[in-house]
């Protein structure tokens, strides 16, 4: 079986910015509750023109300039997005139209904020089989239109962005050596959009106005996270045969400081061996990922022979991780 790993990553977030004091204007909050309570001070919030798609060209735009390949080389796109631009068709094929990969397949896949992890072991697992060299995976999402912004408990947490990886065959003994994915359906009511689905169409007798909107219980939330985080790491290690002593960075999903923290705590790892950059961007859902490993990685907190996890959970409720050697 060939060694797949990221040959080149890419990130885009919109230049409009929103901050907390912004929000003060809004809803009923304050800069010091939201910090506390979440770590972030801003986010970027996509102009009502943009697309999730848009995004998403911008970022994969990115990642092929950093693998030195030309969109007519990428074989497969798969799209991690909870946002996407229509209901139907899919996203990817938007953005495969938009990127000009003139000879490839394109879809989507939803594991809400941890669809990029997912996405990365599909898409590591097509790469060296007949037909596929080069895969494009990307994160991206416009949660600011899919939020109640009259719901405080929930319109400050979430910016826009997309975040991008092309996956080739590398050397033996690098590249994505395990990963690991689980699911619990009985939590899909957690993190939700009620309405918009065949379930509760918009048009429907029993539709409810707010039903449209990002709906999650906060507190369920927390009390999954803290422990999804750590077990996704733990087993995804266990698989590539490896220890927590072995890792020498960890790359969440942006959710919220504090469950990183617990989170980390409970892995028994330092807060040193974790990479943030929630307080600049907010929670990007499926994006934030591949977006804080780009960033780590032109800080120089990637370096050849490092070993990195990256690991998300959200909405599904579904949860995962990676375990990367670079």
């Amino acid at each position: 079986m060939a060694s797949v790993g990221i040959i080149g990553l890419g990130a885009y977030v919109p230049p409009n910015e929103m901050s907390n004091e912004d929000w003060m204007k809004l809803v009923e909050t304050s800069d010091e509750w939201i910090t506390t309570k979440t770590g972030m001070k801003k986010r970027r919030i996509a102009s009502s023109e943009v697309c999730t798609s848009d995004l998403a060209v911008e970022a994969c735009k990115q990642a092929l300039d950093d693998a030195e390949l030309k969109a007519e080389d990428i074989d497969l796109i798969i799209l991690a997005t909870s946002s996407p631009d229509v209901p139907l068709s899919s996203t990817a094929g938007i953005i495969q139209h938009k990127l000009g990969c003139t000879d490839c397949a394109a879809f989507d896949i939803n594991a809400v904020c941890a669809g990029w992890v997912h996405a990365l072991d599909i898409g590591s697992r097509f790469v060296g089989t007949n037909g596929y060299r080069n895969v494009l995976v990307v994160g991206s999402e416009i949660y600011s239109r899919i939020l109640n912004w009259k719901d405080r408990a929930t319109c400050v947490l979430f910016g826009d962005g997309a975040g991008a990886a092309v996956l080739s065959e590398v050397k033996e003994g690098k590249g994505i050596i395990s990963s690991w994915l689980m699911s619990d359906g009985s939590g899909s009511s957690v993190i939700e959009i009620p309405a918009g689905g065949v379930r509760t169409p918009f048009n429907s007798d029993n539709f409810v106005e707010g039903a449209q909107y990002f709906h999650m219980d906060g507190r369920a939330v927390w009390n999954f996270a803290i422990e999804a985080f750590p077990q996704a790491v733990n087993e995804s290690l266990k698989r590539a045969g490896k220890s927590i002593e072995d890792v020498d960075l960890v790359i969440p999903h942006q959710a919220n400081i504090n469950i990183i923290k617990t989170g980390m705590e409970k892995l028994g790892l330092g807060m040193e061996k974790t990479y943030t950059n929630l307080h600049k961007y907010g929670n990007t859902a499926g994006a934030s990922v591949p977006i804080a490993m780009k960033e780590a990685m032109e800080k120089g907190l990637i370096s050849e022979g490092d070993l990195v996890v990256t690991a998300a959970f959200g909405g599904g409720l579904a949860w995962g991780a990676n375990v990367i050697q670079f």
